[in-house]
């Protein structure tokens, strides 16, 4: 799961200075849908008697990943909690379609950064050229509902080339936090449990990033490299409930980084739905400026 820091600090077309919460979680849709779209779930029901157990751990998260691979659009709710430098939680819903065209729109109803409560949350709504974010801060600082963010300047703050994963998550296998599952050594199944009326078996384990990356596509593994080396990640933690027909019904990631941990999760209520992109119209949208992420 990718999440992304951004800084609200900067200046207004009128020259009014703007501070915000000194760091506020923000997704790119692309690398949004490279990691998220790991928890892929069937919209079948799986009767509660058929509840997977029959594979070994490391089965069962491989075959998850082979299953994810036919994703396309999905709906889940999300929670992440932050600790360290930023500390930062939201909650919220996720709606992401990688075909046609990728398309994410998240709405975190519940959004604090150092502590203090964000009134209004925030929506983030993410094409494959422009990032909108909708907050009570930005609009009284840009005077329109809704602000834009090119990602070339997203791409100075984060150092991934967004425009080039994007088109690599739209061509290519994008399970990458479900393929960096499969370099745990120390799978081990912790229980069963009923999400949604359905039976899952829950694994948990744990990969150094190193082994990770070796399991993702060579045109996918640079730019994870780079988001992870920057984060100072070295492990991740997971926790994923599989169905009987290896689905992932809902999965907890715990990234430890050298300055911030961060947990994330993912718990899917809907699967290869159609899903309509609705984007801001122009008349409601004010640019964020530039070197503002860096401000």
């Amino acid at each position: 799961m990718r999440f992304r820091q951004a800084r609200t600090g900067g200046t207004t077309r009128s020259g009014r200075a703007f501070r915000g919460p000194r760091q506020v979680m923000l997704m790119s849709g692309a690398a949004a849908a490279a990691g998220l779209l790991a928890a892929g779930c069937s919209s079948n029901a799986t009767p509660a008697h058929q509840a997977s157990g029959s594979s070994t751990p490391l089965q069962a998260i491989t075959l998850a990943a082979r299953q994810a691979r036919q994703v396309t659009s999905f709906t889940s709710t999300l929670s992440v909690r932050m600790t360290g430098t930023p500390n930062a939680t939201l909650a919220g819903t996720l709606v992401m379609r990688t075909t046609p065209s990728l398309y994410e729109n998240a709405h975190f109803t519940k959004l604090t950064a150092e502590g203090q409560n964000v009134p209004g949350g925030m929506q983030e709504i993410a094409t494959s050229r422009v990032l909108y974010i909708r907050m009570a801060e930005l609009q009284r600082a840009l005077g329109r509902p809704w602000a834009s963010l090119p990602y070339s300047e997203l791409q100075k703050s984060t150092g991934v080339n967004l425009g080039q994963l994007t088109q690599q998550v739209q061509g290519n296998d994008p399970m990458m936090d479900t393929q960096m599952l499969a370099g745990a050594k120390n799978i081990k199944k912790a229980g069963t449990a009923t999400i949604d009326g359905v039976a899952t078996t829950g694994y948990t384990g744990s990969f150094p990033v190193s082994a990770g990356l070796a399991k993702l596509p060579a045109s996918l593994r640079s730019a994870e490299q780079t988001r992870l080396g920057k984060a100072g990640i070295q492990t991740v933690d997971f926790t994923a409930w599989v169905d009987a027909r290896h689905q992932m019904r809902k999965i907890t990631v715990t990234e430890h980084g050298s300055s911030m941990t961060t947990t994330a999760t993912m718990q899917i209520t809907s699967i290869n739905r159609p899903v309509t992109a609705v984007v801001p119209p122009a008349s409601q949208v004010a640019a964020i400026p530039a070197g503002a992420l860096n401000g």
